[in-house]
């Protein structure tokens, strides 16, 4: 069976067909851009960029996809509203592949097809796309400042906001479960057709509404015609999407113009307008993710399977907890310490069962399996302290100078052969990077030394929540 492929619509008209001139054309919207000293390290979760044609409106997005540089995605959701169908439905685009003259991007079918089976007006109609603007001119993009990702694009077909917040919740409820690292990206264009003094004030009251959350207000804003968004019906799932998966809220204006800034023409008398808004993932320095009322359950866990299995010689079998959290798929180390010193640990680098589950099985595993200590006894359980490590999800780099020292934990692999080094290795030894590097390699992985240069060797980083009683 042939592969299904959503072709060309808009290259040629919207930006150019030839790959050279695109790129060109790319390079040269990229050079553009100019941050401020803070701007240049948002970590972006979410996007609200412009749609127009690259002449008028591709500066603006520059601002927002310039962040993506030495960054990795493994799936972009791209939310757009259909601009010829209103067919009252959510079209998610279910096919193989997507087309740009800088070759194909794979759609993540295994998204798509959560999608579409969680409600009969979730559908595949494949007219919804053919013609569509506002998700392709996005992906030339993506393409020029990533690699090695697939891409959800979803056209919001319909009016009906009961429906989108449906939409909202099952793609925030997809994410929250998944290991993958997804980006979401709003296209949306501002005011159409008005003086250029007029749009910029009526962008203006609409930019504040969306960046002080105030969504009923926009809502009525939208209606009642004092704002303008052309994919108002994607910017609304989005909001919550970013709100419920991620609990990002705030976003953060990078750039904003309108067609008459591109050509230069500031007395025009019919203006579209154009932001770039992003949204950025809030990381707590002790990556605290975990509540102190998650944690104590964690710990009182650990050591009542424990005691139930030296009592019992079985698995303790936990009630499944309310917490999203400890019901999420994390990996886990749990270190039993007795007068200062370890008295076993063990724990899994790659995360197999969900949180409060894999601390019920490590801890047993800590205190009955390590085989470098004896079994633990009843005697002992009252002078030993549990120490508990959840792990964030590991996530793929493609350059190790990404690295943070001391923020990241590095699982290194290749072939059969890997090793880990936890976080706190680079403070306690204070070693720089390539020292780092090179004994993580050839003392832990086995492997020659410099093998983190050797691009078939997979590097991923992940950070350490740690906690005891």
């Amino acid at each position: 069976m042939s592969a299904k492929i959503r072709k060309l619509a808009v290259a040629g008209m919207w930006y150019p067909e030839n790959k050279t001139e695109l790129e060109n054309t790319l390079k040269k919207l990229f050079d553009s851009v100019t941050f401020f000293d803070e701007e240049e390290n948002i970590n972006p979760f979410g996007m609200i960029v412009p749609h127009a044609g690259y002449a008028y409106s591709g500066e603006v997005a520059a601002y927002n996809f310039s962040l993506l540089n030495d960054k990795h995605f493994d799936t972009v959701i791209l939310l757009g509203t259909s601009h010829h169908y209103l067919e009252n439905v959510v079209s998610i685009y279910d096919g193989d592949y997507y087309q740009t003259p800088l070759g194909e991007v794979e759609i993540d079918r295994e998204i798509t097809g959560k999608i579409i089976e969680t409600h009969k007006r979730f559908v595949f109609r494949e007219y919804v796309h053919t013609k569509e603007h506002s998700i392709e001119s996005q992906i030339p993009f993506l393409q020029y400042q990533l690699s090695n990702f697939k891409i959800v694009p979803i056209l919001t077909s319909t009016h009906d906001l009961l429906l989108l917040n449906e939409l909202a919740e099952t793609i925030a409820k997809i994410i929250k479960k998944s290991d993958k690292k997804i980006l979401m990206v709003c296209s949306t264009d501002m005011s159409h057709f008005h003086d250029y003094q007029f749009a910029q004030k009526m962008d203006k009251y609409t930019i504040d509404l969306i960046l002080n959350k105030s969504q009923e207000e926009l809502k009525h804003a939208i209606l009642n015609g004092s704002s303008e968004l052309c994919g108002y019906y994607a910017l609304n799932p989005f909001l919550k999407i970013l709100k419920v998966a991620y609990g990002i809220e705030q976003g953060k204006l990078l750039k904003y113009a309108n067609s008459g800034d591109a050509m230069g023409d500031f007395t025009s008398k019919s203006v579209v307008g154009y932001c770039s808004i992003v949204y950025q993932k809030k990381v707590d320095s002790k990556n605290e993710f975990l509540s102190d009322i998650e944690k104590e359950y964690l710990l009182n866990l650990a050591r009542k399977s424990i005691t139930y299995y030296e009592e019992n010689g079985k698995h303790y079998s936990p009630e499944l907890p309310a917490s999203d959290i400890l019901q999420k798929d994390l990996a886990v180390f749990v270190t039993l310490n007795k007068d200062s010193s370890l008295r076993g640990c063990i724990g899994q680098m790659i995360a197999r069962e969900p949180l409060y589950l894999a601390v019920n099985n490590m801890a047993v595993s800590a205190a009955f399996e390590d085989f470098r200590f004896n079994r633990v006894t009843s005697d002992e359980l009252e002078n030993i302290d549990i120490e508990i490590s959840v792990l964030t999800p590991l996530e793929k780099i493609y350059d190790y100078k990404q690295i943070k020292m001391g923020i990241d934990g590095v699982w290194i692999r290749k072939g059969r052969n890997n090793g880990v080094f936890l976080p706190q290795v680079a403070t306690e030894t204070g070693w720089n990077q390539d020292t780092f590097l090179e004994n993580l390699c050839e003392h832990k992985a086995h492997l020659p030394k410099d093998a983190y240069k050797d691009k078939d060797t997979e590097i991923y980083i992940f950070q350490v929540l740690k906690f005891s009683e």
